[in-house]
């Protein structure tokens, strides 16, 4: 994931204001900022201001914004009380003004963020709307002006494919070290402990590995060398 997921929620007595009604949401509607703000940003001054305009999550190249529960609505699509303000997530791609590098990173972070949303709630690629949709505006503009609507949907559609679909391990790559068994995670603890007690840093190695959940079956097999060719076991 290129992005980091950020709760950044409205006080709930904005709710009346900004987030009205409760929402069981159908859609994901995409939009463009128009303008260069980060994704922090862009929810803080949505938070501040005072009209009724709002949106759940904002995108940019290395946050994912969240301002309003997927279970509150929010003014976001120029519908009314139609569904696109009533029951869609508003998604607001950011650094779509100038473009650029950051817009890129921005939209791909949303494409892979959209996917996520529709295998959470298993929905397929027709949930997903532009704000074009609902009212009419030229938005998300830059996709539009770009005549990428569909080619973006067509990401989304692969991002998804692979969410269900997860590629099985290449064969040789050896699997995580997930042992089941109680006494042997507390076996291996004991035996990392005591090759601490050495000098040669192979412990640190394989301690943070561990702790990094990327021990592999391959470093335990190592691990138990070790500990043989030491002695520790049978201590």
């Amino acid at each position: 994931m290129a992005y980091t997921i950020v709760n950044s929620y409205i006080p709930e007595s904005l709710y009346k204001l900004k987030a009205p009604y409760p929402m069981k949401p159908e859609y994901v509607t995409i939009h463009n900022t128009y303008n260069d703000a980060t994704a922090a940003n862009e929810i803080a001054y949505m938070t501040r201001n005072n009209t009724v305009v709002a949106y759940h999550v904002a995108i940019d190249d290395k946050q994912a914004v969240q301002a309003i529960p997927f279970s509150r609505s929010a003014y976001h699509a120029g519908d009314g009380q139609g569904k696109g303000n009533r029951a869609s997530i508003g998604i607001e791609i950011c650094y779509s003004k100038s473009g650029g590098p950051k817009y890129v990173a921005a939209e791909e972070n949303t494409i892979e963020y959209v996917a996520h949303v529709l295998k959470q709630y298993g929905w397929g690629i027709d949930r997903v709307k532009w704000h074009r949709d609902w009212s009419g505006k030229n938005c998300p503009h830059r996709i539009i002006e770009e005549g990428r609507l569909q080619s973006v949907k067509d990401r989304i559609v692969a991002k998804l494919k692979e969410l269900n679909n997860p590629a099985p391990p290449k064969e040789g790559v050896s699997k995580l070290y997930e042992p089941t068994s109680k006494a042997i995670k507390d076996s291996t603890e004991e035996v990392l402990k005591q090759l601490e007690a050495g000098d040669n840093g192979l412990s640190s190695i394989w301690r943070k590995k561990l702790n990094d959940v990327s021990l592999t079956d391959s470093d335990a097999i190592g691990l138990l060398f070790v500990a043989v060719s030491r002695g520790l076991l049978s201590k």
